[in-house]
This record gives C-alpha cells, structure tokens and sequence, in this order.
C-alpha cells in the first residue's frame, strides 16, 4: 500500500503508456512531440506510472535517471544535477562519449557536478562550484538540456526526465522547465520531460509560462475502470490459482471505488484473510474493518497531519457538507465566519490537501477523505463540546473546569 509501489498488475493505463512509445519514437526519429504533464488525485497511480515509464525508456535504449521527487524543501537545481549525472553516466557506458564529456564541465559545475582536468565526470559538491553558473536557472537549465540532447542525438539516443510531485515546484522553477523544453522543442532534441502532480498542476504550469499550454500534453488519470479494476485483483489470484466468487469481487470493487490505491489494500488485506479459494463475501467483509483502519492511519492521517488546527477545522467543515465538490460559500457558512478562510484554503491548496477543480469550488485531493474527516475528526461548531473523536476528552476537561 506503500505510494508508489508497483502493483501485481498494472491494468487500465496502456492509453498513457502508448502515449510515451510514442513521444520517444517520435523525439528519436527527430519530430517534434510534447512532453507529457500526467495529472490526477491522490492514489490513482501516478508514480506507479512514472516507474513504468523508466521501464519503458530503459527498454527504448533511452537514457532514464531516477525519477526526481519534489518535496517543499527539495534543491531542485542539485536534484537536476544528480539527474544529468547519472544520465552522463549512463550515456558514457552505452557510448563511450569520452572526450565529449569535456564540454560539461562548465555547466555541471554551475549545478552540482564538477569534472576532473581529465575530462572526466566526478560526482562532488563543491559550495564554490556555482560562480560557473550565469546563477540564471532558466538558462542554466536550457544549457545543459540542449548540450545533453546534442550529445544523445549523436550518438542515436535520448535522455528522458521523470519529475514526481512537480505541483511543489516553485514558480521559477517551473518557468525554468517550461523555457528550457521550449528550446528542446525548437532544436528537435531528443529529451523528453514526464511530470506528474495533483489537479492544479496544469493550471500553475500555464500561470508560469503561458506557452506551457501547448508546450505539454496533459493527460489525466483516475480511477480505473470498472474492467481494468477487476482484472487487477482477478489476474494476479488467479496466477496463483485462487479464484474471487462474483458477490466478493462486487464487494472490494464497490469498497475501494476503483481506486489503485484502495484496490491494493484490500487485495492485499482480503488475500491475507481468506483461508482458502474462492475468495467469500465473508472473507471480504473480514477484511474490511481492518483495511479502513491502515487506511485511515497509513494513508489518511499522514496527509492530515501537514495542516494546521485551523486548517483542519475548514476541512472538517467541507466534509461535515458531505461528499464533494464543495461551494466555498457553503464552507464559510458552515464554519460559521470568514474571518481567515481564504488563506486557509489557499495554504491547504499549497500543501496539497484539497484543490478547486473550478471556480468557487474545492474538492479534496485524496480519494475517500471526507469519510476519513467524519469518522475520525467531525466538525465542531463553534461553543459546542466534542463528543466524538480525539479531541473530545480535552473539550470536556476544558468545560468541566470552566463549570
């Protein structure tokens, strides 16, 4: 259940997956394509996508660094600089670049890498390292695309980034790789960049740079479809000879809303609990209790536990509405008053919490978390004890002290 962990089976993604054959193919026969911005919730797959990405630029003959993982604090100029090491790297082994390595010199050492007076890529931070740099990211970073993607074009190949969580980026670095692919694209160079992020990422990419637009396609992914789910709880069973009864399946297929996420947990844990095949509505209905449990505390709470008390209030407030999407009016009326609200919301959106699919309307980024909110912290109104929930000994103490 851990995020980003490859499933039995990858079902229901083959449009995205024929999408990326196709830009490599396209990038290496020198045509243009777009770079691909993969857009969804939480726990439709994303990175799971991203590692099946790797996979396929390594079966291309595709140079793929590690996937880069933007967290608030990442140094997104180091990360990229790890990444064009290791593409070097890669690249010298397949094609023996020797003394083309020499002409990175410069521009490594204006991110993170330097070089030996050999020519030779050393791996080493040097706090000096930078005054090599123009200390411009937008043009250090189209440099160093371009100098990668002539390197590879000679030697009849392509380098492809993979950035998960590129909705952190901040804004300038966005630009940076708008700016910089924009170039690649004018060259006909064979680099591609795959980014994958929550619902507003299309929306900052263009706020960064308007011809991020075109610059990218943005396909977007969410639950699977009712086939491709089934097949991804059946075809791994019955690989092991373990069959579902219908009324089961129903039952994990309407528990876990054809979500990737929800399906492996309760794949995982109904597997666990069936002594023997087929797999029953009695097994399933074993289960259940404790996959919501984990989910709740392995997959929810962590999530919870990046907002602030207020913050926290104004999503109790959205899901004590119901399911979403929610009216932001009605969440201000239903906490009761205005004051703050709006930069609440704003800083929920920031760390990735809720999002607003469009104008006058939020919605939560993860799958299933307005049951999450109601079952473990319902909304309080203002002047009104708890009587549920973690909090609710301490209103009590409170108000026992004031009587």
């Amino acid at each position: 259940m851990g995020a980003g962990n490859p499933p039995p089976a990858l079902t229901g993604r083959e449009p995205q997956k024929d999408q990326f054959r196709v830009l490599l193919g396209r990038l290496r026969r020198n045509r243009n394509e777009q770079s691909m911005i993969v857009f969804g919730l939480r726990g439709v797959g994303k990175t799971v996508l991203l590692l099946e990405f790797e996979s396929i630029a390594d079966a291309e003959g595709w140079t793929a660094p590690d996937p880069i993982e933007i967290r608030s604090d990442t140094d997104f100029r180091t990360e990229l600089a790890d990444a064009a090491y290791q593409a070097l790297l890669r690249l010298d082994r397949r094609k023996a670049l020797g003394e083309r390595l020499k002409s990175f010199t410069g521009i490594l050492r204006g991110f993170k890498v330097g070089a030996s007076a050999e020519g030779k890529v050393e791996f080493s931070f040097d706090p000096d390292a930078a005054s090599a740099s123009t200390g411009n990211l937008e043009r250090d970073l189209t440099q160093l695309f371009v100098e990668l993607g002539e390197t590879a074009r000679d030697h009849d190949t392509g380098v492809v980034f993979l950035i998960d969580e590129m909705q952190f980026l901040r804004r300038e670095e966005m630009k940076a790789v708008a700016a910089a692919m924009h170039r690649i694209s004018q060259r006909k160079l064979p680099v591609a960049l795959v980014g994958t992020g929550l619902p507003q990422l299309p929306g900052l990419m263009v706020e960064a740079k308007s011809y991020a637009e075109r610059l990218f396609s943005y396909p977007e992914i969410g639950r699977l479809s009712e086939m491709a789910a089934r097949e991804a709880l059946v075809d791994p069973a019955s690989d092991e000879g373990v069959q579902y009864e219908a009324a089961a399946l129903d039952r994990v297929i309407e528990m876990s809303g054809c979500y990737p996420a929800f399906i492996q947990a309760y794949g995982k844990e109904v597997w666990n609990m069936a002594p023997s095949s087929p797999i029953t509505v009695a097994d399933v209905a074993a289960a259940e209790p404790l996959v919501i449990g984990k989910l709740d505390d392995e997959f929810f709470h962590v999530r919870f536990e990046k907002a602030t008390p207020a913050e926290r209030r104004y999503m109790a407030a959205m899901a004590d509405i119901g399911d979403g999407p929610y009216r932001t009016g009605d969440v201000v009326k239903r906490l009761g008053s205005s004051s703050g609200t709006s930069v609440h919301r704003d800083s929920l959106i920031k760390k990735g919490l809720i999002f607003s699919p469009d104008f006058g309307l939020v919605d939560f980024t993860v799958p299933h978390f307005a049951p999450f909110m109601r079952r473990r912290y319902p909304f309080e109104p203002r002047g009104v004890a708890a009587t549920t929930g973690p909090n609710a000994a301490g209103t009590a103490r409170r108000q026992s002290r004031k009587r």
